[in-house]
C-alpha cells in the first residue's frame, strides 16, 4: 500500500505511512506510531538524555542505557541519526514486545517477561542476525573480489562485513591501496570495540577498577594509540567525511547511488529507485519545485504555444511507448498462462 497516508496528531499534516516509525501496539490499527519521525525527532534534544526518555515514555517505547550507547556509537560512525538508529534496533524480535515499563530501571521486569519466550526469540534474532552477516558478506565479495575477512574470528565477521560495506564506494573501490587501507581501518575499529567492551567489564564496579587500574591504563592507551593511528591513516587516503579527496559530482544524490548499485549489479536498486520516485513524498517535493517555477517565470502565448506543441509531442511519443509495453506484456502474459496449463519444461 505505498499510497497509504496518516495524519501526524502532532504536526497534523498527511503523510506517507513510510514517515511514522513501525509500532507493535495492538491498538496501533495500521502498525504505526501517531506522531510522525520528523516530531519526534525535532523534540529531542541530544545533550539532554531526558528528552529522549519523555519521548520514549510517551510512545511507550523502553529505555535501555546500553542499546541507547551501541546506537549512539553506530550514529557517529555511519553518520545517521541517532534516535532512528535506536528504533529501528528496538524493533528486533528480541525488543518487540518492551513497553516504557521494561526500562532499565525495571531490568527485572524485562527478565520476567522474556523468560517464557528467551529461547525462541533468542533462535529468531541469531537467524536474523545470521541472514544479515550472509548478505552483508555476499555484497563485500561480490564488490572487492574476495572474502578480506575469511580468516577473522566467526563471531567479529558480522561486525567487519557491516562496517566494510558503508566503506566501500566508488573511489575506494579503484583505487588498489585506497581499498587494503580501508580493510585496515575497520579490522582497527573492531579491535577497539573489543577493547572498550574489555573496559566496561573492568570498570562494572568499584572493587574490580581497583583491582585492575594498570590494565584498564594500559588498554586506554593502546586504545588512544589505535584512534589516532585509524584517523591518521583515514585522513592520509581521503577516506573520512572531511578529508574526502575524490568526491565527485553527485556521487552523494539518489541517483548517484542508485547507479553504482546498478554498476555493481545490485538488481534491487531498480525496484528501490521505483518505489522511491513513485512514492508520495517525492511527488509532494516535485509539485513544490514545479509550482515555485510557474510563479517565478512569466510567460506569454507564444511561450505557451511552444510548451502545448512539446507536451503533445511528449504524448503522443509516451502513447506508443505504452502501447509497446502493454503489447510486450500481453505476450508475456500468454506465455506465462500456456507454461503454467502445459508445466515448464525440464
Amino acid at each position: 500500500m505505498a499510497d497509504s497516508k496518516k495524519i501526524c496528531i502532532s504536526c497534523e499534516k498527511s503523510l506517507a505511512l513510510s514517515y511514522f516509525y513501525k509500532s507493535y501496539n495492538k491498538f496501533d490499527s495500521d502498525g504505526r506510531l501517531s506522531v510522525c519521525k520528523n516530531c519526534l525527532k525535532n523534540s529531542i534534544n541530544y545533550d539532554d538524555l531526558n528528552t529522549a526518555k519523555d519521548i520514549l515514555m510517551q510512545i511507550n517505547r523502553p529505555f535501555i542505557h546500553s542499546l541507547w550507547i551501541s546506537s549512539e556509537e553506530e550514529a557517529k560512525l555511519k553518520n545517521h541519526d541517532l534516535f532512528g538508529i535506536y528504533m529501528k534496533t528496538l524493533g528486533l524480535p528480541k525488543y518487540r514486545e518492551l513497553t516504557w515499563k521494561d526500562s532499565d530501571q525495571t531490568v527485572s521486569n524485562v527478565e520476567l517477561k522474556t523468560k517464557n519466550n528467551e529461547e525462541s526469540n533468542d533462535n529468531e534474532l541469531n537467524n536474523f542476525e545470521v541472514e544479515m552477516q550472509d548478505n552483508n558478506r555476499k555484497d563485500v565479495i561480490k564488490m572487492v573480489g574476495y572474502d578480506p575477512f575469511e580468516f577473522e574470528n566467526e563471531q567479529d565477521k558480522r561486525h567487519l562485513y557491516n562496517k566494510l560495506v558503508d566503506f566501500l564506494d566508488e573511489s575506494t573501490l579503484e583505487d588498489g591501496f585506497k581499498l587494503p587501507t580501508v580493510i585496515e581501518i575497520v579490522k582497527t575499529f573492531n579491535q577497539l570495540d573489543k577493547i572498550n567492551n574489555t573496559i566496561s567489564s573492568m570498570t562494572s564496579d568499584v572493587k574490580m577498577l581497583t583491582d585492575n587500574a594498570g590494565i584498564i591504563k594500559s588498554l586506554i592507551d593502546a586504545k588512544d594509540k589505535m584512534y589516532k593511528s585509524v584517523l591518521a591513516l583515514a585522513k592520509d587516503n581521503g577516506i573520512s567525511v572531511n578529508h574526502n579527496n575524490n568526491k565527485s559530482k553527485g556521487a552523494g544524490t539518489l541517483t548517484g547511488i542508485i547507479k553504482q548499485l546498478q554498476e555493481k549489479g545490485f538488481e534491487e536498486s531498480d525496484v528501490n529507485i521505483f518505489d522511491i520516485e513513485t512514492s508520495e513524498g517525492m511527488r509532494q517535493v516535485a509539485n513544490i519545485s514545479n509550482e515555485s517555477i510557474f510563479k517565478q517565470l512569466q510567460f506569454d502565448e507564444n511561450d505557451y504555444t511552444a510548451m502545448i506543441m512539446e507536451q503533445r509531442e511528449l504524448i503522443c511519443e509516451l502513447e506508443s511507448k505504452t502501447f509497446k509495453l502493454e503489447e510486450d506484456n500481453r505476450i508475456m502474459r500468454k506465455q506465462l498462462l500456456s507454461y503454467s496449463n502445459q508445466g515448464v519444461p525440464q
